[in-house]
């Protein structure tokens, strides 16, 4: 963490919040909706069927967003135990542009594309 300075650590802060205040905010919405897709008791079939599988897209965003959720909780563990913008695969320093971007990455582009290339073959 060494390697970013504190004007650039605080605007990585402002965008973590900026990510969890969005992944809230998709959360609170899902929430409101699931509420308003009850059953009415005059659905057909292909209804019920179109129900069920938004009502599982709906737990899957949820998934989704729980595990990113996680990723930013973790990105500001990292801020205060000082390894916050060190790739936990090379301990390479990982570029502002970067963090910026996706500023709960934990990895460098390098490390990822490794990473995954390694995981599909």
């Amino acid at each position: 963490m060494k390697h970013l300075k504190k004007k650039e650590i605080s605007i990585l802060k402002d965008r973590l919040n900026e990510v969890k205040n969005e992944i809230l905010g998709d959360v609170k919405k899902t929430m409101n909706h699931r509420k308003d897709t009850g059953d009415d008791g005059i659905q057909d079939i292909a209804d019920m069927a179109a129900d069920s599988y938004f009502k599982q897209v709906l737990m899957d965003l949820g998934e989704r967003e729980r595990g990113r959720f996680k990723e930013v909780q973790d990105a500001f563990e990292r801020m205060e135990n000082g390894t916050y913008g060190i790739c936990e695969e090379t301990e390479d320093e990982i570029p502002f542009k970067r963090l910026i971007a996706l500023p709960y990455a934990r990895f460098t582009v390098e490390a990822q594309n490794e990473m995954e290339r390694k995981r599909f073959t």
